[in-house]
């Protein structure tokens, strides 16, 4: 009998090894990537799902390190609301997002930008994709592809690439040590997570989660509700941080995990932030690069990546514990984590998108 999930694990424990591989496929590329971007005044990255979210760490961190424009956008909107992305006058380059590379709103998009002129950059993890054919240029992730239909190792990769991109635009040497740095911390959280991870999952006393960050971690956040969302199929929201009190946080109770990706620059506010949902009784998983006293003794559980690198290095690390927890949570919920309910490996449209 085979056991449900087994390509989901397998992809979750083993995902450095495609950081590693990813970080060798950029730095190989770091000639033509340059000449790509000269000249460009502004990025547009988009994706659907969880391309997006990679899109959403990726727009802050480019813009923090290359000083380029940069915003995440859904590939629909290129295609249905093009005049609210492109700007006209504006050298743009558009950075397509999408892990089978044949995603239709993303090839749609792709298309969009084409016809304005707008060079391409696709990230994908599918060499024979339409976007990997089509694009001005483009980085296959061939070690981050995966036989689950959930997305784990290949976030984690595309978002490497990204950053990796933002190290070669911006001629950042430091910046390219600390992301190849990446892979050996990434292994040590991924095997001190594990157990973590399978502990929150199986504590059937939490029923609902919501995921908060600020910055790159918003992204972070809106990966980890959707994992939730497919794997568990439970009710799961993200929002930045300080949002969450208009509103949301009347769902708050000793039923619901509440979720805080810290960050260097909100540190301050996010202890705000713990400490009241602390008060109206959630369940607090905090992760973090190293927490002080006061967050040890609030959190229920804590992650602390000790990685020694800047904020905007980091959001990958914080991913593990989250997929682990969405693992372990879909077994008990009756779930298959390789194929969710109503999910295929990616997603196809025919005639939807009017043309």
């Amino acid at each position: 009998m085979i056991k449900r999930g087994k390509n989901a694990l397998f992809e979750i424990v083993n995902q450095t090894k495609a950081w590693e591989g990813t970080i060798r496929l950029v730095a190989e590329k770091a000639g033509s990537l340059k000449s790509l971007s000269e000249g460009i005044e502004e990025v547009v990255f988009t994706g659907c799902g969880s391309a997006l979210n990679v899109a959403w760490v990726l727009a802050p961190t480019f813009q923090y390190y290359t000083g380029i424009k940069a915003r995440a956008v859904p590939s629909a909107d290129c295609v249905f609301f093009p005049d609210t992305i492109f700007t006209t006058g504006s050298p743009t380059l558009v950075v397509p997002i999408s892990r089978s590379g044949d995603t239709t709103e993303t090839v749609e998009a792709c298309k969009s930008a084409h016809a304005r002129g707008m060079k391409t950059l696709s990230i994908t993890c599918n060499l024979e994709s339409q976007l990997a054919r089509m694009s001005t240029e483009s980085l296959v992730l061939e070690p981050a592809s995966e036989k689950a239909v959930v997305t784990t190792q290949s976030v984690t990769s595309m978002v490497l690439c990204g950053q990796m991109i933002a190290a070669i635009v911006s001629k950042n040497g430091e910046l390219i040590d600390q992301l190849k740095s990446l892979p050996a911390i990434g292994q040590t959280i991924i095997e001190k997570s594990h157990a973590l991870g399978r502990e929150i999952g199986e504590n059937e006393s939490i029923v609902k989660f919501a995921f908060v960050g600020n910055g790159p971690y918003l992204g972070v956040a809106k990966e980890c509700q959707l994992k939730i969302k497919e794997m568990v199929v439970l009710p799961s929201d993200s929002y930045p941080v300080l949002d969450f009190r208009h509103g949301p946080k009347s769902n708050v109770d000793e039923q619901m995990l509440v979720t805080v990706l810290m960050s260097d620059s909100a540190r301050e506010a996010e202890i705000a932030f713990i400490k009241d949902m602390k008060a109206l009784n959630g369940v607090l998983l905090v992760l973090c690069e190293k927490a002080n006293s006061e967050v040890v003794g609030i959190a229920d559980y804590l992650v602390e990546v000790h990685s020694g690198l800047p904020e905007f290095v980091r959001p990958i690390l914080y991913l593990p514990v989250v997929q682990f927890l969405s693992y372990y949570r879909s077994l008990l919920q009756g779930q298959d984590p390789d194929s969710p309910r109503n999910l295929t490996y990616y997603v196809a449209l025919e005639g939807a998108m009017g043309n």
